[in-house]
């Protein structure tokens, strides 16, 4: 897994250095259409940035952090998950700072090219049905609704109202 590249963004693979910055970033109004809560506590952050390189290390999932190429700057995590699937979904989130760029759009249309390489042929996107930056990135890259409707309750007992894509690969 490697380090990938656009005109503005370098995709890392995620390591122990982006912790303090995902911790800081990954808060309540990043997480309002998100499944996973707000960490407690920087143990933690630390203990899900480590389940992501075990991840990448088995081959099952590769979470990159998104950084600006110029400065460096920590703006989010975009993950391919669910590897060893023929159709692995793709994840994302961008610090609330750093919307309205169209960074998750740049970062997704990577890692989008990335599983070509990989030779999969479709992905799969979930998007809440409420979030309208996300679904606009699905339907940017062609996704088509697979389910229109899925209710799920996150492990902090929101609920989420999930619309799930599809996106072929050409």
């Amino acid at each position: 897994m490697e380090t990938l590249e656009t005109n503005r963004l370098l995709l890392i693979p995620v390591n122990e250095s982006h912790i303090k910055d995902i911790f800081k970033s990954f808060n309540e109004k990043i997480i309002k259409y998100m499944f996973p809560p707000v960490a407690k506590n920087i143990e933690e952050t630390t203990n899900v940035v480590k389940s992501f390189i075990k991840q990448r290390e088995e081959g099952t999932d590769y979470t990159y952090a998104i950084t600006l190429k110029e400065n460096n700057e920590f703006l989010g995590l975009v993950g391919l998950h669910n590897l060893k699937n023929s159709i692995p979904t793709l994840g994302i989130w961008t610090k609330y700072e750093a919307h309205g760029n169209h960074y998750g759009r740049e970062a997704i249309g990577t890692v989008i090219k990335y599983a070509k390489r990989l030779n999969y042929k479709k992905l799969i996107y979930n998007v809440d049905r409420r979030n309208n930056a996300s679904k606009k990135i699905a339907i940017y890259y062609g996704g088509k609704v697979i389910v229109d409707y899925k209710k799920i309750k996150t492990l902090d007992g929101r609920i989420l109202k999930e619309k799930i894509y599809e996106i072929k690969i050409k």
